[in-house]
């Protein structure tokens, strides 16, 4: 695959030090989604419970390889999924949103929340809501 034909990137976008916040562009190979959850994983070593934002409004798929990363990391997490208190979803595909929205309510320790392009600083200030609180015993 010729990747200036397919660009694809995934970007750190800042937020809080207790929310992971990405930006998905093209198509996101599975190099593309071990830096993902290498982010994720960074933050949930650092605090219990997380927010994550992603902005999907360039995102046009994933590789194979990719989907079945997420296929394997979402077992990997099982029992885990209440750490990831709020998900805010960025996309101006309704389906998507309305996907992300459904998954939301089989995680039901997760709140999911789908946002036009328009609220995206709102999507973050929500994903932010989460109470931060940290692993270090005190």
């Amino acid at each position: 695959m010729d990747n200036c034909r397919n660009p694809r990137m995934i970007e750190s976008i800042p937020a809080p030090p207790h929310v992971a916040a990405f930006r998905f562009s093209g198509q996101l190979s599975g190099e593309d989604y071990d830096r993902c959850i290498a982010t994720l994983e960074a933050h949930l070593a650092e605090y219990r419970r997380i927010g994550v934002f992603t902005d999907l409004r360039d995102m046009t798929g994933l590789s194979a390889e990719a989907l079945a990363k997420d296929l394997r990391y979402a077992v990997q997490k099982l029992g885990e999924y209440s750490r990831f208190a709020r998900a805010a979803v960025v996309t101006d595909k309704q389906w998507l949103g309305r996907i992300s929205e459904l998954a939301g309510h089989l995680l039901p320790a997760t709140e999911v929340r789908a946002f036009e392009p328009a609220e995206a600083g709102q999507a973050l200030a929500w994903a932010a809501e989460v109470t931060p609180e940290s692993n270090d015993p005190a």
